[in-house]
């Protein structure tokens, strides 16, 4: 039933992807980095109570208690989806014009500008792009044939691979193995771990707030490297010291070693990974390019989780070679190729990777005439016209009507 349980959960293992076809493009790495804040808190709730009932006299209750208290997420979740808007962009992609221009206009609106030339000008450039997305091939191998797409789905797997390769949930998983290791008895070994955890919320907050500031790439660049650093300086901790057992000072340095290392990849990694992997594709293959970096994250942890009991009984400290290794080799490269996808709307990210003629409207080429109040677009040739769809509604009429009347009596 657990891994039944695991099939079914994996179907919704892509859910940051909705944020970010709701997010504006200039807080998109905000409210979707704000998914590993609440992924964190899940992760930490679980560890609490592995924690809480470790006490309870009834052997049953033991394993009863937490499998009890995870029922009532799935439960809640449930009451939330009724709630959630869909997808402005999937509307558009299956002809639900109306629909996504609704929910645009309810998210996006700017207080105390009665042209919305924000929403409208956002919404007009949506629906030029998937008018254009949907005469594309959306197929698997698209994916790996169109040199434009070849390339995002390589940085997209690639990172994938490099962020999981990182160890984090080798560390996760085997956390009160590796306290063990460092000498600390069962009661510490749970203790530590709801410390550990709880890092991890904070410093995804901490991430979530500095990605729209600094941008994407330092933090992912940051995130590996920093790994890396604190496994070098763990693994010479434990060759050095965990045999012996003696040096308190430095077995503590060890535990601290996991909390940085938590932080380092939660600010980096974890909250710019699932920003990073959602921004990268258009609309027609989005989901597709999720489910791919999804998937290598998933294969990634299997082998290295699979092997872990066996690289540690047989190599001890050793095994943290490959994931320092790994991580100096992936943030040398990705130095080097990852693109900064910072503020750039969805529907112009192919201009970072050379697929220029795939956008239909540049968002810095749309704004609204505030003496008509009409919506124009520019063009290459620098000659404007007034936009075949001008998103104008019974509201923001009457917005712009009292506008008026309000200049006019002032």
């Amino acid at each position: 039933m657990f891994i039944a349980a695991r099939f079914i959960a994996g179907w919704g293992s892509w859910g940051f992807l909705a944020v970010t076809e709701l997010s504006p493009p200039g807080l998109r790495g905000f409210f979707v980095g704000m998914n590993g804040v609440n992924i964190a808190l899940g992760y930490a709730l679980a560890s609490y109570m592995g924690m809480a009932f470790f006490f309870a006299d009834n052997d049953t209750a033991k394993w009863r208690g937490p499998l009890g208290i995870a029922l009532l997420w799935p439960i809640m979740m449930i009451g939330i989806v009724f709630i959630v808007p869909e997808s402005p962009r999937y509307l558009l992609m299956q002809g639900e014009v109306e629909k996504a221009r609704e929910i645009v206009y309810r998210l996006h609106t700017v207080k105390g500008d009665p042209d919305q030339e924000f929403a409208r000008s956002e919404f007009y450039q949506m629906q030029k792009q998937t008018e254009f997305d949907k005469t594309l091939d959306p197929g698997w191998v698209a994916m790996f044939t169109k040199k434009g797409y070849r390339r995002r789905t390589a940085l997209a797997m690639g990172f994938a691979f490099v962020g999981q390769s990182t160890g984090v949930l080798v560390v996760n998983n085997y956390g009160p193995t590796l306290y063990a290791t460092l000498g600390y008895d069962t009661k510490q070994q749970l203790e530590f771990q709801c410390g550990w955890i709880t890092v991890g919320i904070v410093f995804n907050a901490v991430g979530a707030a500095l990605m729209d500031r600094v941008g994407r790439k330092p933090l992912l660049l940051f995130g590996v490297m920093g790994c890396g650093i604190c496994l070098a300086i763990e693994a010479a901790i434990v060759a050095q010291y965990a045999a012996a057992g003696t040096n308190k000072a430095a077995l503590a340095a060890g535990v601290a070693m996991f909390y940085l290392f938590l932080a380092v990849y939660s600010v980096g990694v974890d909250v710019a990974g699932v920003v990073f992997y959602s921004e990268l594709f258009p609309n027609h293959i989005r989901a597709k390019g999720v489910c791919l970096s999804m998937a290598t994250i998933a294969l990634t942890d299997l082998v290295y989780l699979q092997a872990t009991t066996t690289a540690f009984a047989n190599i001890g400290w050793r095994f943290y070679l490959i994931f320092i290794i790994i991580c100096t080799l992936g943030s040398t490269f990705f130095f080097f190729v990852l693109p900064e996808t910072k503020g750039i709307p969805l529907e112009e990210m192919a201009k970072i990777f050379g697929d220029t003629e795939d956008i239909v409207v540049f968002s810095s080429d749309v704004h609204v005439d505030h003496n008509t109040h009409e919506l124009v677009v520019g063009s290459k040739n620098g000659l404007e016209h007034v936009a075949t769809h001008q998103g104008m509604t019974p509201e923001i009429e009457k917005a712009i009507h009292e506008h008026k009347e309000m200049a006019t009596n002032a």
